[in-house]
C-alpha cells in the first residue's frame, strides 16, 4: 500500500474558504464528486507538499504568484492560470512571499476523473493560460458556493458542475488550437480520402506521397487537429462502414469485413469487439432484438 505523505503550512487569510465534503456512497459509486474546495488568500509561508493522495486537483491563479514542482519540472502561476494535476504524484506548491498567491481550488475523484485527467496530460504540461471570456473560474466558484451550503441537490449539481469544469479543460488545454477553423488543408483532405477509400488499401506511406506530405509531419498534425492517428481514424471510418451494414443488410461477416478494407475476418472481429464490446453478430443480433 502506498503510503500518504503530506507536509504543509496552512498559511491563509481569515476571508478564505476551505469546504470539505464526505461523499455519499452513492457517489462515489457513480458520480464524479468534490473532496475539498475553495478560495485562499495565502500568507507569506504558505506551501503544499504531498505525494499518494486519491485526488486529482485543480488550482486556478485569481492573482498573485504561486509555483509548482510537478514531473520534475517547475512552474510559475500567474493570473489566469491553472495546473490540473494528479495527487498520486509528488507535488510541491508554494506562495511567492511577495506576490501573495490567490486561487480557487478543487480536489475532487470518481467516475471517469482518471480518463479525463490521462486525456489533459497528453498535452504535456500540467498548466493552462485561460482565454479571456472562459467558464472555468465561474465553475470554480459555483462548485465552492454549492458545497458551502448543500442541499439533496448538492451532489447531483456538483458532479454535473465537475463534468462541465472537465470539458472545458480539454477544450482549452488540448483543443483549442485544433479547431476545424484552424486545421491545415491537408488534414481535411487525408480525412475526406480515408471516408471515400476506407475499403482499399491504404499505408500511411502512400497517403502521405499521394497529397506530397512527409509522413511524420502528416501523422502529428493530423492527431493534433483530429485526436487520433491517421491509422485509428481510418479504422474509426472502417467499423462504422461495417455497422451500418450490420444493422441494414444481411450481408456475411467476412463480406463486410472485406467490403470496409480489412481481408483478415479474425482482425475484423477483434477490432470491432475493442470497439463496441460486442462481436459483429452479437451487434446485429441486438438491433434485430430492438426491431423485433
Amino acid at each position: 500500500m502506498r503510503e500518504y505523505l503530506e507536509k504543509a503550512s496552512y498559511d491563509w487569510s481569515e476571508d478564505s474558504v476551505r469546504v470539505m465534503a464526505t461523499p455519499s456512497a452513492f457517489a462515489k459509486a457513480s458520480l464524479y464528486y468534490v473532496q475539498e474546495t475553495g478560495f485562499f488568500r495565502t500568507l507569506p509561508s504558505y506551501f503544499t507538499e504531498r505525494v499518494n493522495l486519491d485526488s486529482y486537483l485543480i488550482l486556478y491563479t485569481l492573482g498573485g504568484t504561486g509555483s509548482l514542482v510537478y514531473g520534475d519540472r517547475t512552474y510559475t502561476l500567474r493570473p489566469g492560470q491553472l495546473f490540473y494535476i494528479d495527487c498520486r504524484k509528488y507535488q510541491y506548491y508554494r506562495t511567492d512571499s511577495d506576490d501573495l498567491w490567490e486561487m480557487l481550488w478543487i480536489h475532487f475523484d470518481g467516475s471517469s476523473s482518471r480518463a479525463y485527467y490521462d486525456r489533459f496530460a497528453t498535452a504535456g504540461n500540467p498548466v493552462v493560460a485561460l482565454p479571456g471570456g472562459s467558464r472555468v473560474p465561474d465553475l470554480l466558484r459555483e462548485l465552492v458556493e454549492i458545497h458551502r451550503h448543500k442541499t439533496i441537490q448538492t451532489e447531483l449539481a456538483g458532479s454535473r458542475l465537475i463534468v462541465d469544469l472537465l470539458t472545458e479543460l480539454l477544450l482549452t488545454g488540448q483543443y483549442r488550437e485544433s479547431s476545424d477553423v484552424g486545421m491545415p488543408s491537408f488534414v481535411r483532405d487525408v480525412m475526406n480520402h480515408y471516408d471515400r477509400r476506407y475499403s482499399e488499401r491504404l499505408s500511411l506511406e502512400a497517403v502521405a506521397a499521394a497529397y506530397a506530405i512527409d509522413k511524420y509531419h502528416l501523422s502529428k498534425e493530423f492527431k493534433r487537429h483530429t485526436g487520433f492517428s491517421p491509422n485509428e481514424y481510418l479504422i474509426n471510418v472502417r467499423i462504422t462502414r461495417a455497422k451500418e451494414r450490420l444493422r441494414f443488410t444481411d450481408m456475411p461477416v467476412s463480406e463486410i469485413a472485406a467490403d470496409v478494407g480489412i481481408d483478415n475476418v479474425s482482425h475484423f472481429i477483434n477490432l470491432f469487439r475493442d470497439r463496441e464490446t460486442h462481436t459483429p453478430l452479437a451487434y446485429r443480433k441486438l438491433w434485430q432484438q430492438g426491431r423485433d
